[in-house]
């Protein structure tokens, strides 16, 4: 049988369609580890960060290395934004954001070709799972593409416009992963802005709280002007919809956001959190933050630590900005020398490590359900549906929800003791 290896970069959505082809090379080849010499190589390439495109043509080069006469596969996002880079020379198939449902049938084929074409006009892929790779937790992708521009972003020219799955589609999709998973995530380059035609985000969420057997429902990130009042009573009501939010804010200073082109102001993204917190009190909201963006001047970033202290998320992706070849941003007059950055990391990371730490702290005596995603031998880890990371101890099955109470902090993580 012939062998295969698979490195995977990137978002949760990537990682989605790797499992998805993972799950077809399954019933024909071996996988083994990618550091071992394979017949078969298959990258799912990543050019949202530097660091992602660098490590993209590392891991293209160590394929070849480690078999010169390997098929090589690079995948996604690079492939598609950057497919004349020397470094695809070096692979047999090139697949960009249209045609993942028949790589498997490229690769049966060994066909050599450069198949990325225009995202103009591109259709959703119906790449839906039968059985998801890790059986706790499930990601289930419903839309792709995104028609924002942020000035810093490259995923519009990479993954192409919005479009999603259609919801019955989904919704037999989730009821084939609810089998084995017991929670599911769902996940895309803008989820909030599902729309198949007919149903929008809170009615698909609604016909998928009645799939029998799921246990969670979680979003893995949305827009804040894509939380309407229907979708966050729904939230609110649901019996199995997690109470965590990640919801992008990318800066802390209006003029950056209008420099970034996102579509609100901090007035709007505290007002509408602070509803949401009204409404659901208790729930954890965290957020994907970029210091260091063209422009930003020392004021801006004081504004962005009083908007941190204000507003007081449970966590944050923090990146410092990194010019994006393609991108409006990278031709700003005012680029931030790396080391100005490299502070302005340090400061956030070191005020939102006590506001973490305060938001776990509100937590101590109160009750809550742990979701089990593993055991050692003496304790089971696991999330609750705040997204907090607590400890039990004691052995219980994977999937399982333990109703636990709170009771002290090690390190990051929340110890938790079970309620009878």
């Amino acid at each position: 049988m012939k062998t295969y290896a698979m490195m995977v970069l990137g978002c949760k959505v990537n990682d989605y369609e790797a499992a998805y082809l993972k799950e077809q090379m399954d019933q024909d080849y071996e996988e083994v580890n990618f550091k071992d010499k394979a017949d078969i190589y298959i990258i799912f390439t990543c050019c949202v960060t530097n660091i992602a495109e660098s490590k993209t043509r590392k891991f293209i080069r160590q394929a070849r290395r480690h078999n010169p006469d390997a098929y090589v596969v690079a995948v996604g996002c690079l492939s598609q934004a950057r497919n004349d880079d020397p470094v695809f020379d070096e692979v047999n198939l090139i697949i960009g954001s249209r045609h993942k449902d028949k790589i498997k049938e490229y690769i049966d084929s060994a066909i050599n070709a450069n198949m990325v074409e225009s995202l103009t006009d591109v259709q959703f892929e119906n790449l839906y799972l039968h059985n998801y790779k890790r059986k706790n937790r499930a990601f289930l992708k419903i839309q792709d593409g995104c028609n924002q521009f942020c000035s810093y972003c490259i995923i519009p020219y990479s993954r192409g416009r919005e479009r999603s799955g259609q919801m019955p589609d989904i919704i037999n999709a989730a009821k084939q992963l609810a089998l084995n998973s017991p929670e599911i995530v769902l996940t895309g380059i803008h989820t909030g802005r599902y729309f198949d035609g007919k149903h929008h985000l809170v009615d698909l969420l609604k016909e998928l709280e009645k799939i029998e057997g799921l246990k969670t429902l979680r979003l893995s990130s949305i827009e804040i002007n894509e939380l309407t009042d229907e979708l966050l009573t729904f939230m609110k009501e649901s019996k199995k919809m997690a109470h965590h939010l990640h919801i992008p804010l990318q800066a802390g200073s209006n003029h950056v956001l209008e420099l970034m082109h996102r579509p609100y102001t901090l007035e709007y993204f505290f007002k509408r959190v602070d509803y949401i917190r009204t409404l659901m009190p208790g729930i954890s909201i965290s957020t994907d933050l970029i210091v260091g963006f063209p422009s930003e001047s020392d004021q801006d970033f004081a504004d962005t630590l009083a908007f941190l202290k204000k507003i007081r998320f449970s966590f944050i992706h923090l990146f410092p900005y990194a010019a994006k070849k393609g991108t409006l941003a990278c031709q700003m007059p005012g680029q931030i020398d790396p080391l100005i950055k490299k502070d302005r990391e340090r400061a956030v990371i070191a005020l939102q490590k006590d506001i973490s730490l305060a938001f776990k702290e509100s937590y101590i005596n109160k009750k809550a359900e742990v979701f089990i995603e593993k055991n050692t031998a003496t304790h089971a880890y696991g999330y609750t549906k705040e997204y907090i990371y607590t400890a039990i101890k004691g052995n219980f099955k994977i999937g399982d929800i333990v109703k636990v109470k709170l009771i002290g902090i090690n390190d990051d993580t929340m110890i938790g003791e079970i309620c009878y």
